[in-house]
């Protein structure tokens, strides 16, 4: 499953929206990360819910808030899904407010017991910064129900009894007597191995316990159970888990072998996933999806510059107030691929972590680039390198380059 577009027409705070995801061939097999940033208000929460709504059509446990501003509006999407391009879109409610779609057959890929013409090869998943707080104890081990794997996805809804029992449930495949079954159990226990060890600092999958089926994480020396994790640990651990889930669903609906997982292809919606994210991980948060999941799309709504700088296959929205309504525009060349502190400097986020000289003469390089002034340019730069020459290195990049070709 692919996005391909989104418009809107008086859908929250905008009057009217596009936003463009994949523009090409090759964007479709390796789509770009959607990083969707701006103000508090400004709808970057908003333009998830929309897709969210638009799949979940007329039917309850999706969008949990009104998101049409006037009687009058538009929500609509192109997905590529099965190897075809899908149209998707809305222009009244339905009778319990939620919306009325011209393709209740993609809708129904979310309810289990619905029959839909759409085959499920494709991992879906939308990751709220809420935390469950239910219980982390099962009694028993479970199967995990194949069929169901997309059913609730559209709310964000992570259960931690589900986290256990996926955790479990591939451990107790990995010790099978079944030679077939018990090597799928060591390859997704080596997902899970690989999703600790990059989650958690001097972390690792210590072992289920038979006697209490609890998954035990070992922390340096340490040895703790889920429920004692950090709400930053947890976030990861949980949402990475269940695309593995996901991911084993997939394989055994389309007889596929999970050693070739990673070419499973899929849309991850994000929201807000510094909530709970030390800067440290939210510089690796999306490139650790990346290099375990490589085909999901990923669309990502965020407040962090260190999320929105951490990637270089970016495509970078902003959404800007413009007093009674919300405009969103594409500024991907402003705000991707630049270093920490000049995103800072950025309108956007104005947060000068320099003293006022250079954060003067940072500001001065930006006007001096975009009006092409190579001269100025070079003459700022060269004051930046002379206040401090190990941070900004960088700006040698090209001399850099040239002595090690020589």
């Amino acid at each position: 499953m692919r996005i391909k577009n989104l418009n809107l027409k008086n859908i929250g705070p905008f009057k009217e929206a596009n936003l463009e995801f994949i523009t090409n061939e090759y964007e479709l097999d390796s789509p770009p990360i959607i990083c969707i940033t701006g103000e508090n208000g400004t709808g970057k929460s908003i333009i998830i819910d929309s897709i969210r709504s638009i799949l979940t059509g007329r039917f309850n446990g999706g969008v949990e808030r009104d998101i049409v501003a006037s009687d009058s509006f538009l929500v609509d999407s192109t997905f590529h899904i099965n190897n075809k391009n899908v149209n998707i879109k809305s222009t009244s409610k339905y009778q319990s407010g939620t919306l009325d779609t011209n393709n209740m057959e993609l809708n129904k890929l979310f309810h289990s017991n619905l029959e839909t013409s759409f085959i499920k090869d494709f991992v879906f998943d939308y990751w709220t910064s809420k935390l469950s707080n239910d219980k982390f104890e099962i009694t028993n081990i479970t199967a995990l129900q194949t069929e169901k794997y997309l059913d609730n996805t559209l709310s964000g809804i992570h259960k931690n009894v589900d986290l256990t029992k996926a955790i479990s449930f591939f451990d107790y495949l990995k010790d099978s007597k079944n030679e077939k079954e018990k090597a799928l159990g060591n390859e997704l226990y080596s997902i899970l191995e690989e999703i600790i060890n990059i989650s958690i600092s001097h972390g690792n999958l210590s072992h289920v316990s038979r006697i209490n089926l609890r998954p035990i994480i070992k922390i340096g020396t340490k040895e703790l159970s889920l429920d004692k994790l950090s709400s930053g640990n947890l976030y990861l651990i949980q949402r990475f888990t269940n695309l593995v889930s996901q991911i084993y669903s997939v394989c055994v609906i389309n007889n596929i072998p999970i050693s070739k997982y990673k070419a499973i292809k899929g849309l991850i919606l994000i929201d807000e996933a510094e909530n709970h994210l030390h800067p440290k991980w939210q510089k690796v948060f999306l490139s650790n999806i990346i290099k375990i999941f490589p085909k999901l799309q990923l669309i990502v709504s965020t407040h962090s510059p260190f999320i929105v700088s951490s990637v270089k296959n970016c495509k970078v929205f902003v959404c800007k107030s413009e007093m009674d309504f919300s405009v969103v525009k594409e500024e991907t060349d402003f705000y991707s691929n630049k270093p920490i502190e000049e995103i800072l400097l950025s309108p956007l986020f104005d947060t000068r972590n320099f003293n006022s000289e250079i954060s003067d003469l940072l500001q001065q390089r930006k006007v001096a680039h975009e009006s092409k002034n190579l001269d100025e340019l070079k003459s700022i730069e060269s004051k930046l390198l002379e206040i401090n020459p190990e941070y900004f290195n960088y700006l040698n990049i090209e001399q850099i380059i040239k002595s090690i070709k020589k």
